[in-house]
C-alpha cells in the first residue's frame, strides 16, 4: 500500500490558512486512545506501516484538510 500523502495534506491546509497538527486529527481519528497512542499509529499511517485504512479516517483527513481522497491517495493533485 502506498503512503497517504498526509503530509501534503497538512502542508496544503497551512497554505489555504488553516494551520492542523498531526496529533490533532490523530485525536479526530483515535478518540479512544491515548495521546500517545493516537501518535503511533498517526506515524504508522505516515510511514506506510500500517496496511489497514478506515474509510471513516480518510473522510476526517479530508474533511479537516479540505483535500479530496484522490488526493490523499496520490491520484491527482488537485
Amino acid at each position: 500500500m502506498a503512503k497517504f500523502r498526509i503530509e501534503a495534506a497538512l502542508l496544503r491546509a497551512k497554505e489555504n490558512g488553516k494551520k492542523i497538527f498531526k496529533k490533532d486529527l490523530a485525536a479526530l481519528m483515535w478518540p479512544d486512545s491515548t495521546e500517545t497512542g493516537q501518535m503511533v499509529n498517526m506515524t504508522g499511517l505516515c510511514s506506510g506501516k500500517r496496511t489497514k485504512v478506515d474509510p471513516d479516517w480518510v473522510e476526517i483527513i479530508c474533511r479537516e484538510c479540505g483535500c479530496s481522497a484522490d488526493f490523499l491517495f496520490g491520484l491527482s493533485n488537485d
